[in-house]
């Protein structure tokens, strides 16, 4: 029974209607009962005073002329009526009569008439010829057994028929529940049970219920059944499209020639692809720590740069590219590599990595091309200013305190070209050049700006000393014979400007002006020698 009041809302709710009826039906029902006793005892009571009004005036007589007979006679009358149990005439002299129907009455029953007094009738007899002389006392006691058993009669009558009315309406309620909705609902759900997963399949509305509330339900489950099939289908496409993206992503995932691998935002790898590990030199038996710790051990050179990427990528949610440049491998093999950071969720991020060593090397090709004079291998024009921007961003770093600038042009140049024609100008060039790398060092700086114009940068060279021995050398250097095949001997000179540069906020227009002008003095003194710059 309490498992159907759990399962079956037809038990359930009949259960609770039926309580409820009972519950107020009963109380109602006593309510009744007791207000059906009152009633009784009022009338009993009406009873009794129209009985003594009736042989009020036999008593009268009875008691007047002292008449026991009369008196008992009236009595005996009295007691006849079922409701008396005694009656009592007497006068302050004497007792004409008293008599009982029972010895006494015992008061026991389903109700109670606890205030008897309210059913004691004493009443004073007055004389036949003197309304206001009273001649004695008549008392009269209700038989309370009679009485009780009226009114049990009368109000439990009347409770039964509450008690049967209110059982009658419950069943009736029971009834119209149970047939008007519980039971279509329970039809509902035995058919919503056993309907199949199928695209056309629907509830059948119930019989008598097509245009109602249950009605209305079978309707919006139908209609929500037939979305829910449909979203489903929708996501078991999409899931069978997932996996086939999955496989087709799996298979770019595990032979790509891209380093690809996922990474906490402190920079430890969670799982990488085949490529990840041999662009790190990674070995397939690795422990899964070396693979975990791999990316910060490979650029622990790097280490704020790395930091900085992953920080961005984290929390500005930015996509970080650089380059880095790496050692992997044994023995040691250098390498650069394009490392690419953007966040995928939840502190997550993804990495892309590529080898780009032949590029680095296209691009430092090109670039030392560009900076490089392609007849001698030294730097040109553009080098040289490359060489000053650096030079500026050494000084300001107190990496650099001074350096000399020498400008240095050929005496005689243009005269071995008109006479033996310019492969041997551009042979004189690269012969110089050459003396210009033997005698200065190799943290120094050459140039060629000019057709025969050169310039050399000697950097933290604190003795004057030095610096005239260094241009003594090229100076002498440059005025030592040279000859080529199917030539004669060719002889040049080397007119030398220098001056000197120790403050980083400098300009490198005016350096090469105050040596242009210190070169020129040289070619007026006499050409072959050097001077140095005077403020």
């Amino acid at each position: 029974m309490l498992n159907l009041l759990r399962t079956s809302i037809v038990v359930r709710s009949s259960a609770i209607v039926l309580g409820i009826t009972l519950f107020i039906g009963g109380i109602f029902a006593a309510f009744t009962y007791y207000w059906e006793a009152n009633t009784e005892q009022e009338l009993v009571k009406n009873r009794m005073h129209t009985l003594l009004s009736t042989v009020e005036s036999t008593v009268s007589i009875a008691c007047y002329l002292f008449d026991a007979n009369l008196a008992k006679e009236v009595a005996q009358g009295l007691l006849k009526n079922e409701d008396v149990a005694s009656v009592k005439i007497y006068s302050e002299q004497q007792t004409l009569t008293e008599l009982h129907k029972n010895k006494r009455v015992q008061d026991h029953g389903l109700l109670r008439l606890g205030d008897k007094s309210k059913l004691f009738i004493q009443r004073p007899i007055y004389s036949p010829f003197n309304p206001k002389e009273a001649v004695c006392q008549i008392e009269l006691l209700p038989d309370l057994a009679f009485i009780r058993g009226q009114i049990n009669n009368k109000a439990s009558v009347t409770t039964y028929l509450l008690l049967l009315q209110a059982l009658i309406m419950a069943g009736a309620v029971v009834f119209v529940v149970m047939f008007l909705i519980t039971r279509p609902i329970k039809t509902i759900s035995d058919r919503l049970h056993h309907l199949p997963p199928d695209a056309n399949a629907s509830l059948p509305l119930p019989a008598g219920n097509e245009r109602d509330e249950i009605g209305q339900l079978v309707r919006d489950v139908n209609t929500l059944f037939s979305k829910l099939f449909n979203l489903l289908e929708d996501e078991r496409e999409l899931r069978i499209q997932h996996q086939i993206g999955e496989k087709k992503f799996q298979a770019i995932f595990e032979n790509s020639e891209t380093g690809i691998f996922l990474l906490k935002s402190n920079g430890e790898v969670i799982s990488s692809n085949p490529a990840y590990s041999r662009l790190f030199a990674i070995r397939l038996d690795a422990e899964p720590t070396q693979i975990k710790h791999s990316l910060l051990n490979n650029l622990s050179d790097y280490a704020l740069r790395l930091q900085g990427m992953l920080e961005n990528a984290t929390y500005a949610e930015q996509i970080a590219s650089e380059d880095f440049l790496i050692e992997v491998g044994a023995p040691k093999q250098k390498k650069w590599i394009n490392l690419v950071l953007s966040a995928v969720e939840n502190g997550v991020l993804q990495g892309l990595v590529n080898d780009i060593t032949e590029r680095k090397q296209i691009e430092e090709s090109v670039t030392q091309l560009a900076v490089t004079d392609h007849l001698t291998g030294i730097a040109n024009r553009l080098g040289f200013e490359k060489a000053m921007a650096r030079i500026h961003f050494e000084m300001h770093g107190g990496l650099l305190g001074s350096f000399y600038l020498l400008m240095i042009d050929l005496d005689g140049f243009k005269e071995v070209n008109d006479q033996f024609g310019h492969d041997v100008g551009d042979k004189v060039l690269c012969h110089f050049s050459q003396l210009l790398s033997k005698i200065v060092r190799k943290s120094d700086f050459i140039a060629r700006v000019g057709g025969d114009e050169f310039i050399v940068i000697l950097k933290d060279i604190d003795q004057l000393d030095k610096l005239k021995s260094i241009a003594d050398k090229i100076v002498s250097s440059a005025a030592q014979s040279m000859s080529f095949e199917n030539a004669d001997t060719i002889h040049i000179g080397a007119s030398v400007g220098i001056t000197l540069c120790s403050t980083p906020d400098f300009d490198h227009n005016e350096l090469m002006s105050q040596a242009d002008e210190a070169m020129y003095q040289a070619k007026k003194s006499g050409k072959n020698q050097y001077r140095i710059y005077a403020a």
